[in-house]
């Protein structure tokens, strides 16, 4: 077999190029530390690696979102934790203002306490995060959401949620309105409430549900201090009672119960289905009892009754309030368990796809060195061949 001396030149040119070239891609390799330089080397695993990276960013968008959710219903907490705090230091004036021998001047100190913890309240409730947004404005975060008009306290903002998108398809919220929270509160004990017409003489002293409540509007008239009838919301009679004792239980329709302390005939007594008195309200309401003074009177004791048990309620919101807001947080802290181990999965993955076997690629080095001289070597003895040697 003949071989010309171009053949010779180019399949040894050839080879050394080859060599040199494979040498290029393994230094390039060790000097980038992936295996994967560009696509070329590798088109399936690049576009996997490029397709997971793709999940890696969008899982870490999540946990960013996750942080800054729970840096907000962090905050959140503290601020239902702190209007918990007011409810309860009012409660304890509250307790303070049945004392029998306290004047009326004495009321009013309590009164000027109580107009201290509404302002403690509205100051909560106009909170503002670091960015300027009210954070109980609902959608109007730019709106200062409550405002003291004098007569009361008049809200602007909306029922709306703020939403994080935490996980695919979860979209938390990071707000409470100020509808939600300071204002649906339930008044009475929760479930319906007793009124007395002014100048009664009888005192509230007890309002309970006994077995299934059914809610409805009753009217129970003292006729005489020991006799009352019950009317419906209608009008129309449901019952006639004689031989009433003083403070015993008196069982309407729909299982409200109530307790008359001291009744005399002209007395009425309203009970229905309990309705949403706001925290603001109800302090106010506790203010101007406490300004009116006459601890001894039955209209200051029934107005007392009823502004304790809104004291309750609204207490008892707050806490509820906050555990909605706990209970997001440790399904955040879930999520963000999840996330982690997502995005060192993904890590992982990645790694596996592109990055380099350092002991691999420098053996694989090592070798392509010494194929590359004996490539040059036999080069140069092949090359070097001819017959005028031998001449």
């Amino acid at each position: 077999m003949r071989i010309s001396t171009p053949q010779i030149y180019n399949n040894g040119t050839n080879g050394i190029l080859h060599n040199q070239y494979d040498l290029y891609r393994l230094q390039n390799q060790l000097s980038t530390g992936r295996k994967v330089v560009t696509p070329a080397d590798n088109p399936v695993a690049a576009a996997q690696a490029l397709l997971t990276e793709q999940k890696k960013n969008v899982n870490q968008q999540f946990l960013d979102n996750q942080g800054n959710a729970a840096g907000q219903l962090a905050e959140l907490e503290s601020l239902m934790g702190f209007v918990g705090e007011v409810l309860t230091k009012a409660k304890v004036r509250w307790v303070e203002s049945g004392n029998g021998g306290y004047s009326d001047n004495e009321l009013k100190s309590l009164a000027q306490d109580i107009r201290g913890k509404f302002a403690e309240l509205l100051g909560v409730a106009n909170n503002a995060d670091a960015n300027g947004l009210y954070r109980f404005a609902g959608y109007q975060g730019g709106t200062i959401p409550f405002v003291n008009n004098g007569g009361g306290v008049d809200y602007q903002g909306d029922s709306g949620e703020r939403l994080l998108q935490v996980e695919t398809g979860r979209f938390m919220p990071v707000n409470f309105s100020g509808r939600a929270f300071f204002e649906a509160v339930p008044n009475g004990n929760g479930t319906f409430s007793v009124t007395a017409t002014a100048g009664s003489k009888g005192v509230i002293m007890r309002d309970t549900v006994v077995g299934n409540y059914t809610p409805g509007n009753y009217t129970v008239t003292f006729t005489g201090a020991d006799s009352f009838d019950v009317t419906d919301g209608a009008g129309m009679p449901v019952s006639s009672v004689t031989g009433y004792v003083s403070g015993n239980p008196i069982n309407l329709p729909g299982g409200a119960q109530i307790s008359i302390a001291h009744p005399d005939a002209g007395d009425i007594f309203t009970v229905e289905p309990s309705t949403e008195e706001s925290m603001f309200i109800t302090l106010q309401k506790f203010i101007d009892t406490l300004e009116a003074g006459n601890n001894q009177s039955p209209d200051f004791q029934n107005a007392m009754h009823a502004i304790g048990g809104s004291l309750d309620q609204g207490l008892q919101h707050a806490l509820d309030s906050r555990a909605i807001v706990g209970a997001r947080m440790l399904e955040l802290d879930d999520l963000k368990n999840l996330g982690q181990d997502l995005d060192v999965q993904y890590k992982t993955q990645i790694s596996e796809l592109v990055d380099l076997d350092y002991a691999s690629t420098i053996s694989e080095l090592a070798k392509k060195e010494l194929q590359l001289n004996a490539a040059q070597q036999s080069f140069v003895k092949v090359t070097g061949l001819s017959l005028f040697n031998y001449i």
